[in-house]
C-alpha cells in the first residue's frame, strides 16, 4: 500500500516493472518490461477514480492521506455494499431510532474490522442525511499492548476526524486473575465504565458500538446453553446507571460483510493477541461453528433467528 498526499507524488515513482510519470492532466505509466506505455487523464477532483484506475491497470494500491468531503464519501462508500451493508444499517437505526438532531455520538474503536465499518458507516451518515451530528471515535487502549494504534490515528484523520485514545492498564489485572470465569465479559464492562466516564466528561450522550448480527445472535445461544437465561445484546437500550443511550448499528449485518468491506477497503485492522479470543475452549468459538454449520442446509439461519428473538428487543 502506497500512502500518498497528493499525485505527483507518484512522478518518477517505480512499481514492479511500472514507472509512473505525472504530467499536468495525465499520469504516464510506462511498463518497463513489455515497452508499454499507458496513458491516464485525470483531474485533482477525481482522485479516487484515478487511483481505482492505477490499480486495475498495474495493481498498486494506493492509499491517500488526506481527503476532502466527496473523497471520503465515495471511499467509504465503495461498491457492492449497498444491499449487504448500508441498507441493513439503515433499517436498524430507523427501528430504532438511533440517531437525532444534535447528538453528540461516541464510537467505541477496538480497532477490529467491526468497530472500523461502523465508524465508516456513522461517517457516511453524517454526510448523506440532514440529520446534524458530531462524532467522537475513542479507543481504549491497555498498555499491556504497546503503543500501536498509530495507524487507526492516522486513519480517522485521513477521514476528517480525531481518534482519541485512553490508556489503561486493566489486561493485566485481569488476564492474571484466575477468580475470573469470564474474563471476556469483565475486560468488555471495565472498559465499557471507562468509555461511559469519558463520555459524562464531555458531553457525549451516545455511544456507537460495533457488535454485528452475529454477536447477538451468538450471545444468545451462550445465554441460552451456559447461563440458563434468555439474556439479549439488545440493538438500542438506556444505560440507567449513566444515563446515556447504547446503540447497534450493524445489528442487522452479518459478520461476513463486515469482513469482505474490511478487506475491500484494506481497513488497518489493529490484530487483538487476547488468548481468549482464539482459545479452543472458547464457548463463543463453540456457539460460532454451530451456527456456521446450520447456515450450509440453511443459508437464512442467522435472519431467521434473529427474526425469532426480536420480542425480546423491547
Amino acid at each position: 500500500m502506497l500512502k500518498i498526499e497528493n499525485i505527483k507524488e507518484l512522478d518518477g515513482y517505480f512499481f514492479q516493472t511500472y514507472k509512473f510519470e505525472v504530467l499536468k492532466e495525465k499520469i504516464i505509466i510506462t511498463n518497463l518490461k513489455e515497452e508499454i506505455k499507458i496513458e491516464i487523464l485525470y483531474s485533482e477532483n477525481k482522485r479516487m477514480k484515478l487511483i481505482d484506475k492505477i490499480y486495475k491497470q498495474t495493481g498498486l494500491k494506493i492509499s491517500l492521506d488526506k481527503m476532502n468531503e466527496k473523497e471520503t464519501l465515495a471511499f467509504i462508500q465503495d461498491k457492492g455494499f449497498e444491499k449487504t451493508l448500508w441498507s441493513p444499517i439503515g433499517r436498524a437505526m430507523h427501528d430504532y431510532e438511533m440517531i437525532e438532531d444534535g447528538d453528540r455520538v461516541a464510537v467505541g474503536i477496538s480497532g477490529g474490522k467491526d468497530s472500523l465499518t461502523v465508524l465508516n458507516a456513522l461517517i457516511r451518515i453524517q454526510k448523506i442525511s440532514s440529520i446534524k451530528f458530531e462524532i467522537f471515535p475513542i479507543h481504549i487502549h491497555p498498555i499491556e499492548e504497546g503503543g500501536n494504534y498509530g495507524e487507526i490515528k492516522d486513519y480517522c484523520k485521513k477521514l476528517g476526524i480525531e481518534l482519541q485514545v485512553i490508556e489503561t492498564s486493566i489486561g493485566e489485572s485481569i488476564l492474571t486473575n484466575s477468580d475470573l470465569k469470564n474474563p471476556c465479559f469483565m475486560c468488555a464492562r471495565v472498559r465499557r465504565g471507562i468509555l461511559y466516564k469519558e463520555m459524562q466528561n464531555q458531553n457525549i450522550n451516545k455511544l456507537v458500538l460495533g457488535h454485528h448480527k452475529d454477536d447477538i445472535i451468538e450471545t444468545f445461544l451462550l445465554n441460552v446453553f451456559y447461563q440458563g437465561n434468555m439474556g439479549v445484546m439488545k440493538p438500542a437500550y438506556i444505560s440507567e446507571e449513566y444515563g446515556l443511550k447504547v446503540i447497534r448499528p450493524l445489528a442487522y449485518v452479518e459478520e461476513k460483510e463486515t469482513i469482505r468491506y474490511a478487506k475491500k477497503l484494506n481497513l488497518p485492522i489493529l490484530h487483538n493477541d487476547c488468548p481468549y479470543e482464539v482459545s479452543d475452549n472458547s464457548k463463543r468459538l463453540k456457539v460460532k461453528k454451530i451456527i456456521e454449520e446450520l447456515s450450509k442446509d440453511s443459508p437464512n439461519v442467522r435472519s431467521v433467528m434473529l427474526h425469532s428473538i426480536k420480542n425480546l428487543f423491547a
